[in-house]
């Protein structure tokens, strides 16, 4: 993980210049919320990302949005928003409620008993990640991207 980032830089629409695709999905705090996020991510990137780039993307952002589902939805007209940003070398995504936040462990471990292991994958697959906490809860990560 790297320093934590002050803010969501794309919740307040000042991330980096040279991006090439930045959207925005807000998502009703459902149980199919992680679905939709997965196949809004999959076509958006689609062609723009290696096969294993973006089936790493999906399986985070399904993480991010189930953990924003269960801790951050106080209830089912909550919304959740998911910002994806892509640059030549990189690609962010950050998924927001307004939960109350958590305070991120240095270095993520597994759970001995299963389950709630959404941060280790995280931290395996993105290149960095964080949590903004300046409106609600901002979970963000970004995965570098091979020359092209």
């Amino acid at each position: 993980m790297t320093a934590p980032r002050p803010i969501g830089f794309l919740m307040h629409d000042a991330w980096r210049a040279d991006a090439v695709l930045a959207r925005r999905l807000e998502l009703g705090c459902g149980r199919h919320a992680p679905a939709r996020a997965r196949a809004w991510v999959a076509a958006l990137l689609t062609g723009h990302l290696a096969a294993e780039a973006l089936d790493d993307v999906e399986v985070l952002v399904s993480e991010l949005v189930t953990n924003a589902v269960r801790h951050g939805c106080a209830d089912p007209t909550d919304t959740i928003v998911v910002h994806l940003a892509l640059a030549p070398d990189v690609v962010r995504i950050e998924v927001c409620d307004h939960g109350p936040g958590f305070e991120p462990p240095a270095v993520p471990r597994p759970h001995a008993t299963g389950g709630g292991n959404g941060l280790v994958m995280l931290a395996k697959l993105s290149s960095s990640w964080g949590v903004a906490g300046d409106d609600g809860t901002c979970v963000w990560f970004e995965r570098t991207l091979p020359p092209a």
